[in-house]
């Protein structure tokens, strides 16, 4: 009887363990895969990024327009070097960074000019053995068919990867389009571009799938699983491996629980069942007595009346106990659920807060350039009806070089200050576009009288005196504004393009003063430059 009990106690926890095994590896293959697809995201818009703003630059140094401005945004962008090739794939020119990076050839990159498509950017492989560090190149060909060549630092790429880190030994790791380490926690291989094309889920990411997938690390020798995915425009693949016994020893310890669990309802059914036993045998004892005196004397006769034991305590305290036993597994399972759905949440929390610094400027607090290009962009395609402020400070340089940064940056965190209440009620969007600049977003600014009547409070606002650290501080500033009231701009270059040509135009013509864009500014731009 006692063997019987054994049945369902242990298929129940057999088939529980299963249960939970299943779970906890369905919400880590979730987990991971989503992490994985969040980075390819980020990269996806930092090559989106580098491609336009390489296109922009060859523009500005072909036409000899806004130099200053591209050349900024490819270094903001981790560009270490630009130069300029001709049809030979001989160099011309570097326009800034070191000419160690940049070969006298493009023949030492096997890069066939004659094959390239006009004005599409190319993504090489990591290089290494020539330069001070592996890298990787950007080239474009243009209508001119000359060849632009920018070399890029790995640093956003190694910054993404450094922040996903989970569990004793859970991270993330890049590599390039032919399996070579482009960020990693083990910086060895990360220094020497590790090639790692042999290992089986870097080849399925070189075969541009994406998924989740079980596989050996060499790097922690031992068995992984993690979720993948690859960036489109440069191959580029992203995984977020865990080990296995990571997992397995967190299952281990729940199976320990229900072990336990059905250890104590085993030995608690084998006493009951000790003494239900008791009870069912002693009237069957007491009636083998009974039939043993019958038999011995005929003067007894049985009755011919059958009969039935009603049921006892005993058997209903049996019952309960196992009812209890299922209770506690059910709450068990539930407590589990619970724990890994908090765990879940915390993980997108902290995946929400890292995408949110990284749309934030950390001087001032204020959305960041790439924030803000990616909001103009969302505009033009939506042809929204919406002004672009380029506001530039006057005088700020001569105040940051003689009371120093920290007062320079506290003199911007008080003009982001102002900037944001003015702004933010109105559903403005405010942001550092680099130094002393800011653009400001204004949704559905009205007609041309209340524009400009908006543009010259702000105005006022800004050239009010400053008191930063008991220093009574006077700035002025400048702004350039253009209008995209029909949906006639296509891109966010072209915006802030024409901003930025008001805005000069302000400042000549005394600074302190709000301009509004029209096609004759470039014209008196150009003029004013060449006198």
């Amino acid at each position: 009887m006692i063997s019987i009990t054994l049945i369902p106690i242990f298929s129940l926890s057999i088939w529980t363990n299963k249960i939970i095994k299943e779970q906890v590896y369905d919400s880590v293959n979730e987990k991971h895969l989503l992490i994985a697809n969040n980075i390819t995201f980020a990269l996806n818009r930092y090559t989106k990024d580098l491609s336009s703003a390489l296109k922009t630059s060859a523009s500005s140094h072909n036409t000899n327009k806004n130099k200053h401005i591209t050349d900024d945004l490819l270094k903001q962008l981790n560009i270490h070097t630009l130069g300029k090739y001709n049809k030979s794939g001989k160099r011309v020119i570097t326009y800034f960074g070191d000419t160690i990076y940049t070969p006298n050839s493009l023949f030492s990159l096997k890069i066939d000019v004659q094959l390239l498509e006009v004005d599409k950017v190319y993504f090489s492989d990591l290089k290494q053995g020539f330069l001070p560090e592996p890298s990787l190149f950007l080239y474009l060909k243009d209508d001119q068919e000359q060849l632009w060549l920018a070399v890029l630092s790995r640093k956003y790429i190694k910054q993404i990867q450094s922040l996903i880190s989970f569990g004793e030994k859970g991270h993330a790791a890049i590599v390039d389009k032919k399996g070579r380490i482009l960020a990693h926690p083990r910086e060895d291989w990360e220094n020497t571009g590790k090639n790692l094309s042999k290992v089986s889920i870097v080849k399925q990411m070189m075969a541009g799938e994406t998924g989740v997938s079980q596989f050996y690390s060499p790097a922690l020798e031992e068995d992984m699983i993690a979720g993948f995915n690859v960036i489109d425009q440069t191959g580029w693949g992203v995984m977020v491996p865990q080990p296995i016994s990571e997992l397995d020893i967190s299952i281990g310890k729940i199976k320990q629980i229900t072990l336990t669990i059905s250890l104590i309802s085993f030995f608690t059914a084998a006493l009951l069942s000790w003494w239900v036993a008791g009870i069912i045998t002693h009237p069957i004892k007491t009636l083998a007595r009974r039939t043993n005196r019958i038999a011995g004397s005929y003067d007894h006769k049985l009755n011919d009346r059958k009969s039935r034991l009603p049921p006892t305590k005993e058997f209903s305290a049996l019952m309960l106990s196992f009812n209890h036993m299922a209770k506690q597994i059910e709450k068990d399972k539930l407590e589990l659920s619970k724990k890994v759905y908090e765990r879940t949440i915390e993980l997108k929390e902290s995946e929400a807060k890292s995408r949110n610094l990284a749309n934030l400027d950390f001087i001032t607090g204020l959305a960041s350039r790439m924030s803000a290009i990616n909001t103009l962009e969302q505009l033009t395609e939506q042809k929204a009806d919406f002004a672009l402020l380029f506001i530039d400070l006057d005088n700020f340089k001569p105040i940051n070089d003689k009371f120093g940064h920290i007062t320079g940056d506290r003199l911007l965190q008080a003009v982001a200050r102002r900037i944001r209440s003015e702004n933010d009620h109105k559903n403005n969007l405010a942001a550092r576009y680099g130094g002393d600049e800011f653009l400001i977003i204004i949704n559905k600014p009205g007609d041309l009288d209340s524009l400009m009547a908006e543009v010259n409070e702000i105005l006022a606002l800004l050239t009010t005196p400053y008191i930063i650290d008991g220093l009574e501080l006077h700035i002025g500033a400048c702004i350039g504004i253009t209008r995209n009231n029909r949906g006639q701009n296509t891109n966010a270059d072209q915006l802030i393009h024409q901003a930025d040509q008001a805005m000069y135009q302000a400042k000549a013509k005394g600074k302190n003063r709000a301009i509004l864009y029209s096609s004759l500014l470039e014209h008196q731009n150009e003029a004013l430059k060449k006198a």
